[in-house]
């Protein structure tokens, strides 16, 4: 399976980029897609973080949830309840 790394840092010249933090965990050939980066441009929690970072957010996020809300019947979930009107 393939993998990507968002890796942010600044170009000094052409040849040159300075990363924000060291890559360890790549080895063997890359491929990289060099664009600027425009002022006040939000990233996405999953291009920003790490994964750890992200498992806690998803978590905390799953954790807000109220867990008192009744879970539907399965027969109320079915092709024919989601569609009843189209019969």
């Amino acid at each position: 399976m393939e993998r990507a790394f968002v890796v942010r840092g600044n170009l000094s010249d052409p040849s040159h980029i300075e990363l924000d933090e060291p890559m360890s965990d790549i080895r063997g050939p890359v491929e990289v897609t060099v664009r600027p980066v425009t002022k006040g441009a939000q990233t996405s929690l999953f291009e920003s973080s790490t994964q750890d970072e992200w498992e806690r957010e998803f978590h905390g996020w799953i954790q807000g949830h109220d867990r008192t809300t009744p879970i539907p019947a399965a027969k109320a979930l079915s092709r024919q309840a989601l569609y009843d009107d189209r019969q």
